[in-house]
């Protein structure tokens, strides 16, 4: 038999050929050719749309999300897409026009440690309120926040005591991350720390360093601002803070945490705080480099 001549006729290769007589000889059954062209979809559970549209109700995210969950979570084999037909169908979907483009990488730092840097920042939420929130830099875990009629350098000395006193920690916060804003600096002082004013002194009389975002740059602050746009799309559905601070915390998975394990910021503060043993009191940084 002319393999060549066989390998051209089904547009295969003498290998193949080869291989294909070797297996009816050993066999004595006539070997199938697969069809060429696209693998056949994958087969989904019966119960896949429910599954989509129940994350969606929980977790109240997009298709890249849920299908991710999907896939660790159930072991599902499934495309992003897939997740964003089902969606669709079910009016779940709404283009964004502030989208922009895939953005160039760049270099966020992040402490290695739990516990020891925060980001504290004021928001002013759609129902015009004050909101101000207590965040962890490495673990994005939101320790409290409050939501008040206005804002006070006062309010926040309290929020940071309440915070030191109630989470579990073995070291106290050694930095906190604001912007400009007058409840955390006197802007007509130019010498740091001004002790005229009532947060500037709390955080020099507790050693505890105060790093100030660039001015015009909201990005240097950019977790806890990231954070707001979740709380502003999440927060209608719960009763109460507390409700909505256990979703976020311990319920939610974070795209900047451990991904591949759904981590939670409950989970990754668990991970990443010192024991006693260890320590933990140096203001250690990772560079992370953010695709687009």
């Amino acid at each position: 038999m002319d393999t060549g001549l066989v390998a051209e006729q089904f547009g295969i290769t003498r290998r193949r050929v080869q291989q294909l007589a070797k297996a009816y000889r050993e066999s004595g059954e006539i070997p199938q050719l697969e069809t060429p062209g696209r693998r056949p979809y994958a087969e989904y559970p019966d119960d896949l749309e429910e599954r989509v549209l129940d994350l969606r109700q929980r977790l109240r995210a997009g298709a890249v999300v849920i299908a991710h969950v999907l896939r660790v979570r159930d072991g599902l084999s499934i495309a992003n897409n897939r997740v964003h037909e089902i969606l669709q169908e079910h009016d779940h979907v709404s283009e964004n026009p502030t989208k922009q483009g895939r953005k160039r990488p760049w270099v966020r730092f992040e402490r290695e440690n739990a516990a020891v840097t925060v980001h504290l920042d004021w928001y002013h939420n759609d129902r015009g309120q004050q909101v101000l929130a207590v965040e962890d830099d490495a673990s994005r875990r939101v320790f409290d926040m409050i939501e008040t009629d206005g804002s006070s350098a006062s309010q926040a000395v309290e929020l940071l005591e309440s915070v030191d006193e109630e989470f579990d920690s073995p070291i106290p916060i050694l930095e906190v991350i604001t912007d400009h804003g007058s409840e955390f600096v006197n802007p007509r002082q130019d010498d740091r720390p001004w002790l005229d004013h009532e947060f500037e002194r709390f955080l020099h009389d507790n050693d505890i360093e105060h790093t100030l975002c660039k001015v015009g740059r909201p990005q240097s602050n950019g977790k806890i601002e990231r954070f707001f746009q979740t709380y502003e799309k999440h927060r209608q559905r719960f009763g109460t803070l507390d409700e909505f601070l256990t979703f976020y915390n311990e319920e939610r998975p974070h795209m900047s945490l451990d991904w591949d394990t759904l981590e939670t910021p409950a989970e990754a503060f668990e991970r990443l705080v010192p024991s006693p043993a260890e320590g933990g009191g140096d203001l250690l940084a990772t560079e992370v480099t953010v695709d687009g």
